[in-house]
């Protein structure tokens, strides 16, 4: 019997690299994906002070960040909630670290209270009415385009937004060419 051992590394290579591919089209669709506990498994060590041989004084940031997990089960809850919620309603036109059709939303809660971004998210227009200078500078920047009003969102469910915008600050969508930068 007679092989070929070319043609076989070939194809297999070929089929490693569709595969790959496809992983990285569905992960960037955020369809799949690891979680920073799953990923950090397979570490032999945890990060120290000075980092890793040869690694750049970055990594220990990248590595912390990546390890910090919500204080309780409640704010887990939450941040899965205002995930879902952004997904259904803010991506349309936000993103977290960019700017899409709004603005990116990293930071907001430095920005503004809580309180006046649950009455921005109910009603822009009423914000911006009553002469707010932020919310007439976002009106002015994003060239005089209104959000639309979310009243139906509970205050609990634009805090669990908010959770979650906290939870992602500092972390780049993947884009090729995008190195992951983070806090």
């Amino acid at each position: 019997m007679r092989t070929n051992l070319t043609g076989f590394a070939l194809t297999v290579g070929m089929g490693l690299i569709v595969v790959l591919l496809g992983f990285g089209i569905l992960s960037m669709a955020g369809l799949v994906g690891f979680s920073a506990s799953e990923a950090l498994a397979g570490q032999a060590a945890p990060a120290t002070e000075s980092g890793s041989p040869g690694a750049g004084k970055g990594d220990k940031a990248v590595l912390a960040s990546a390890v910090t997990k919500p204080a309780s089960p409640a704010e887990a809850q939450a941040i899965a909630a205002g995930d879902a919620l952004f997904k259904a309603n803010c991506t349309q036109c936000h993103a977290v670290n960019e700017k899409v059709v709004g603005p990116a939303l990293a930071g907001i809660t430095k920005r503004r209270p809580a309180a006046w971004v649950v009455s921005w998210v109910h009603n822009p227009a009423k914000v911006i009415a009553s002469g707010d200078d932020y919310a007439v500078k976002l009106f002015e920047e994003n060239g005089k385009q209104q959000m639309p009003s979310f009243a139906q969102l509970s205050e609990k469910d634009v805090k669990s937004i908010l959770a979650w915008i906290e939870a992602q600050e500092g972390r780049a969508a993947y884009a090729p060419g995008n190195t992951v930068a983070v806090n």
